[in-house]
């Protein structure tokens, strides 16, 4: 099959992120197309194993049947040269990695600002990976930032909240730049939220500038105050 050049960036999407749902390729790739494009184009690539259907994202908290997610198939990692293969269950927490990457995309398309460049798991050495790196230009502020975002799915105790920021300040304490990007914390409820901010109290004061936990819903209004 002769590979198009929107195929291969819906690959290396999903590729970076590990699974994306069909919701995400519309919105990303096909926002001007009708919505049997997709489908169809989402269908073809699946046949010939670059694509593969891992299940159905649940619609709400309550579950319910939602949007197709992919994962690459045999050929789309022998493609991109991917050796690992990704979880065969739907992964939330991918998931939701590419539902912020998405809030900055859509935060672009309305002119509210410009990603300059993004990576899933960014290397932050010695210790942390960041789930998603964005660094981005606000336009009308005429001020470009950078964030290291980490996206909580309430999996983790405060003890490897509190880990985790530590290695993000060991990578500060080893930096020769004058600058180093707010580390937030994105999360989906207010309770999580609390419970975050409660954790961020009892840090150092310096550990304590370098960190912010957000809503995913305020995420752009607030980085854009940040």
């Amino acid at each position: 099959m002769e590979l198009t050049y929107r195929d291969y960036e819906i690959l290396k999407l999903v590729g970076a992120f590990g699974q994306l749902s069909s919701s995400h390729l519309k919105e990303l790739i096909f926002a001007d197309r009708s919505h049997s494009v997709p489908d169809t184009v989402l269908k073809r690539l699946d046949q010939h194993d670059y694509l593969s259907i891992v299940g159905r994202r649940a619609s709400g908290p309550k579950g319910g049947a939602g949007a197709f997610t992919y994962k690459l198939g045999r050929f789309g990692r022998s493609l991109l040269n991917v050796n690992r293969t990704a979880s065969p269950n739907v992964n939330d927490h991918a998931l939701m990695v590419a539902d912020t990457y998405l809030e900055l995309r859509r935060a672009e398309s309305a002119g509210v600002l410009r990603v300059l460049d993004w990576e899933v798991e960014r290397s932050v050495p010695p210790l942390v990976r960041a789930d998603l790196f964005a660094a981005v230009e606000y336009p009308q502020q005429g001020r470009m930032s950078q964030y290291f975002l980490e996206i909580d799915r309430q999996s983790e105790a405060p003890k490897r909240i509190r880990e985790k920021i530590a290695g993000y300040w060991l990578a500060v304490e080893g930096s020769k730049s004058d600058y180093f990007p707010f580390v937030v914390f994105v999360v989906k409820n207010e309770a999580r939220k609390r419970e975050l901010e409660r954790v961020f109290k009892q840090l150092p004061d310096d550990r304590q500038e370098m960190v912010r936990v957000y809503l995913l819903s305020e995420l752009i209004p607030a980085l854009m105050r940040l």
